[in-house]
């Protein structure tokens, strides 16, 4: 049975931490179930939770063991070290939840259904552009989208949800009208209204004579229209007549005469009413467009004061915010002069010189060294405002005669991760033992930031070299840097900031682990195995 960090009791059984810490939340005492399976009273098998300790050895037996992964579908093989470490974390068959369904899939699969297959996700309506859960498309466009095409079942046009109706009622050419003609009592589509009036000679003859009947209707009506029209604009010439044969005694009132006089006036009425009509028609022209240039004022009006009042607003936010800066500026000056400390808003000159050999670097002949960067504030500092984007450790040796190295550190990430997430890399170059290792370099790097406070939340990566990758070549000065883009997150580090900075210094463990081949060549470099060998 394997114990997750395993802590020891003073009766000498085993918890795992997290046990402890759950046992830790209860109230009443605690006893050993191990020890009262061992004949002890209950008074002796009560556990001091507090005095408990980790159990090293147990620790490093654990680490020894072989496991296999325990999510379905996964081969990995290992030891539980290197599954607690990288693989737990990293398994592409690990099962996690959904952060919109909740369904649980694989991290391997995480991406693509969130984008694909979730049916929480966002999706937009091809119709009428609204957007929704995915789990909603279907019964929005079998129900409401009001711009999905549907066909009519009459002329098989496709036309929008809401305009169904109107189609149906007024536009459609198959729609079913009925005729107008009384007595007749026919309802038929209205393309086939033609062939209805031509049926039979009776048919036609009736058709014809109710069409020729409602001519003479509108003739009469328009003739009566023009009618008061022209009495209208003959009343006036009449009354100016009248007074022009006032002004003229002499005047006659004959036949001829009279003739003549009803042709002027008939003349003019019919002009008049013809400038009648075409004035007519250009005022209702103008009047449209007066009410239609009348309604854009307003709705360009409405528009300027919206506007205005959003700029109102933003100028209001936009001195908010200046005295706000000012009143900012003024206090962090304070402290700066206060606290006598480099005012931040500057680039600090500690990092205008080479960055290399940066930091104290410690390291043992087993591949594995710790690089403390002290100033830390103002690493991550030059490297925000781009004076100073990274900094190198000095330079180790993965062992005894072993490849030489440095660890290239970006405090603000770097490509991609810029801003993001801290990145770490390994940069070789040339070293005296050089001739002596195989090439190109095929190690296994881990990457670890200490936990300095509890030593139990340490944040690890690795990477594997890759041989066909110039940066694991032989190197013949200093070669390309190559590493983890996405270290630690900016923002896990910022939450654990007691965690993992101590007096403005940061712990960085690096591990560098070698295929067994070499570390056989490099044995064999060994006095006491060549002595023991020519023995």
């Amino acid at each position: 049975l394997i114990v997750r960090h395993p802590m020891q009791s003073r009766c000498g059984h085993r918890y795992c931490s997290s046990c402890r810490d759950e046992l830790l939340s209860m109230q009443q005492p605690i006893r050993c179930q191990s020890c009262l399976t061992e004949g002890m009273s209950q008074d002796e098998s009560i556990v001091n939770l507090a005095a408990m300790f980790d159990d090293k050895a147990a620790i490093r037996e654990m680490k020894k063991i072989p496991v296999k992964c325990i999510n379905a579908g996964c081969q990995w093989k290992g030891t539980f070290e290197d599954f607690s470490m990288t693989h737990e974390l990293d398994c592409d068959k690990k099962l996690v939840d959904c952060s919109k369904c909740g369904a649980e899939v694989s991290q391997a699969r995480l991406a693509s259904h969130l984008t694909k297959q979730c049916p929480k996700r966002s999706v937009t309506c091809p119709h009428c552009k609204e957007e929704m859960f995915a789990e909603q498309r279907e019964k929005h466009l079998q129900i409401s989208c009001p711009n999905l095409p549907v066909q009519c079942h009459k002329c098989t046009k496709q036309i929008p949800r809401s305009e169904v109706k109107t189609h149906k009622d007024e536009e459609c050419p198959h729609r079913i009208v009925e005729c107008p003609v009384p007595d007749c009592n026919t309802k038929l589509p209205l393309d086939q209204f033609p062939n209805h009036f031509m049926k039979t000679p009776q048919s036609t003859q009736k058709h014809l004579l109710y069409l020729f009947s409602k001519t003479m209707q509108l003739e009469k009506t328009i003739a009566q229209l023009e009618a008061e029209t022209a009495g209208i604009v003959g009343g006036a010439s009449g009354g100016a007549t009248d007074s022009s044969e006032l002004n003229h005694p002499g005047g006659t009132s004959g036949d001829r005469d009279y003739q003549a006089a009803e042709a002027g006036e008939s003349t003019l009425a019919a002009e008049d009413r013809q400038k009648l009509k075409l004035h007519e028609d250009l005022m209702a022209v103008l009047h449209g467009e007066i009410l239609r240039c009348i309604k854009q004022l307003e709705a360009l009006y409405t528009q300027f004061e919206r506007e205005g009042r959003n700029v109102k607003d933003v100028q209001r936010k936009i001195d908010n915010l200046e005295k706000s800066i000012v009143t900012f500026q003024g206090k962090l000056q304070e402290i700066v002069d206060k606290q006598n400390v480099p005012d931040l808003r500057r680039p600090s000159a500690a990092f205008s010189q080479d960055p290399k050999d940066y930091g104290v670097l410690t390291e043992s002949p087993d591949g594995t060294a710790i690089w403390r960067i002290d100033s830390f504030t103002q690493v991550r500092r030059a490297a925000c405002n781009g004076s100073q984007p990274f900094i190198s450790s000095p330079s180790f040796f993965t062992g005894p005669c072993g490849y030489k190295l440095r660890i290239r550190f970006y405090a603000d990430g770097d490509g991609t991760a810029k801003g993001k997430a801290f990145s770490a890399f390994i940069q070789l170059h040339k070293g005296p033992h050089d001739d002596l290792l195989p090439w190109p370099f095929t190690g296994k790097v881990y990457f670890i930031i200490v936990d300095i406070k509890d030593f139990r939340e340490h944040k690890v990566v690795s990477f594997s070299a890759l041989p066909d990758q110039p940066a694991f070549q032989k190197p013949q000065g200093d070669n390309m840097a190559s590493g983890c883009l996405e270290f630690v997150n900016l923002k896990e580090f910022s939450n654990g900031l007691d965690k993992y900075l101590a007096n403005d210094a940061v712990y960085i463990k690096i591990y560098i682990s070698l295929p067994e081949t070499v570390n056989i060549r490099l044995q064999s470099l060994d006095p006491k195995i060549i002595i023991n060998l020519g023995r």
